[in-house]
């Protein structure tokens, strides 16, 4: 069934809009644009041996950025171990979307467009539905359990499976998780339980996983870009919305009359660090060994990166008189969303019973 999956995927990717794309990507490539120069550019006590290609849609303003900082300011560096000089490799960056979107960015990988691309892991599930999994309603306890998930045997299952759509998994870096904010009579209590979203429109990203989940837990799931839901929650289009701390500070959306958070946890975030299998396979045997160091290294400063800005975040939404909760009791919630897995896992046989499993009691 994945093989047959990815050969639709693969016709899609030959269309029109996706060739148009891709030759827009490749003449970005040509004409030397790079985002911004890598942090050692101008230690160049030995001439480039490896140039390659990074892409992905955030921004700096998204903190999963700083794990594209961290990658290329490491393997611009002199590694004694490997026996590579500083400046030996080198990362041509593109972010902020000059290649394109998240599944543009994949396509392009696949391709050889680019070699090395950050995205959602939930566009890893158009080539592999195993990674839908981590899309599921309240399936991490905590971030301690998401974790574990994401950088231990798991994990490493998860990317060595998509070797066989000619990609490489190098690391997963967490985005924490995604959480409700909405507009409310000060007069009222925040939402503590289902019951208290009966009646509210809730914006959710247009994936029918997300929509089945939010309606579950008691509100009125209302798909809608992300682009639309600064004038929406303004209008009254909807009350509310769900995800992080930083993008509610990034967007501003207690201007738009957001004047609570709380702290949901109903969805957990990821991106994956893909590159091209062909492309790894034909690397000297120290670039493999360097580069899958270096993404691994990272992450716990990567990590204390983004704990920092999530607090600074919640720092600065109390600052605009957001009211920030957290619920009494979470498995009112969880026990809402119990028929979402059971019906994913029905409908996609070829994701295995025991990996669902095996995430849910991992640390247990």
């Amino acid at each position: 069934m994945k093989n047959s999956r990815y050969r639709v995927y693969i016709r899609s990717v030959r269309g029109c809009h996706s060739a148009i794309v891709l030759l827009s990507g490749l003449a970005f490539l040509l004409l030397g644009c790079p985002s911004e120069p890598g942090d050692n550019d101008l230690d160049n006590s030995s001439p480039p041996q490896l140039v390659f290609r990074f892409a992905t849609e955030v921004k700096p303003d998204n903190k999963v950025w700083e794990a594209t900082r961290l990658i290329r300011r490491e393997l611009e560096k002199a590694s004694l171990e490997h026996n590579i000089k500083a400046g030996e490799i080198q990362v041509e960056f593109y972010d902020q979307g000059m290649i394109g979107t998240d599944r543009q960015v994949l396509e392009a990988c696949y391709f050889g467009v680019v070699e090395m691309v950050l995205c959602t892991s939930s566009v890893a599930t158009t080539i592999d539905p195993a990674f839908s999994l981590l899309d599921m309603p309240y399936l991490f306890r905590d971030e301690i359990h998401h974790k574990a998930v994401l950088d231990g045997p798991i994990g490493t299952e998860l990317l060595d499976g998509l070797r066989q759509q000619r990609f490489k998994g190098l690391a997963f870096y967490s985005c924490g998780f995604r959480n409700m904010f909405y507009k409310r009579d000060p007069a009222l209590p925040p939402i503590q339980g289902p019951n208290d979203l009966h009646g509210m429109k809730i914006r959710v990203m247009e994936s029918p996983v997300m929509v089945a989940s939010i309606n579950a837990l008691g509100a009125s799931a209302t798909p809608m870009p992300s682009s639309e839901l600064f004038q929406a929650l303004k209008t009254g289009v909807v009350d509310g919305a769900e995800n992080n701390p930083r993008v509610f500070m990034a967007d501003k959306y207690y201007e738009a009359g957001c004047n609570y958070f709380t702290w949901t946890e109903h969805f957990a975030n990821q991106h994956v660090l893909i590159v091209n299998a062909a492309w790894f396979d034909g690397l000297e045997g120290r670039y493999k060994q360097r580069l899958c160091q270096v993404v691994r290294d990272i992450i716990p400063e990567y990590d204390q990166l983004w704990a920092q800005a999530v607090q600074e975040a919640v720092d600065q939404m109390q600052a605009y008189g957001v009211t920030v909760t957290y619920l009494d009791d979470k498995e009112r919630f969880i026990r809402k969303v119990g028929d979402i897995h059971a019906r994913f896992l029905q409908k996609n046989p070829s994701v295995p019973m025991d990996l669902y499993d095996r995430i849910k009691h991992t640390g247990e």
